[in-house]
């Protein structure tokens, strides 16, 4: 898949659940129950938010957040569903 900044962002505002690989390891950001999660190798990263807004931009991906990693060039999408 080949998103730009753009898209991305109309897919968090649409809470789409986003693929994708950093460092060799899936990650996606989820809808849950309980609300919006991070989740790694099926594991859950951090905490359950209650707005996909502030999962994405309070989650932390070795220390930096979504979306400065996109721009960088550090992600590559695989699905958005």
């Amino acid at each position: 898949m080949n998103e730009t900044y753009e898209q991305i962002i109309e897919f968090m505002e649409e809470h789409r659940e986003i693929e994708f690989v950093f460092k060799n390891k899936p990650y996606t950001f989820l809808s849950s129950k309980s609300g919006f999660i991070l989740v790694c190798e099926n594991r859950t990263q951090g905490r359950v938010f209650e707005q996909y807004e502030q999962m994405v931009h309070e989650s932390r991906i070795d220390g930096k957040p979504f979306l400065e990693l996109f721009k960088n060039g550090e992600i590559t999408i695989t699905a958005v569903l």
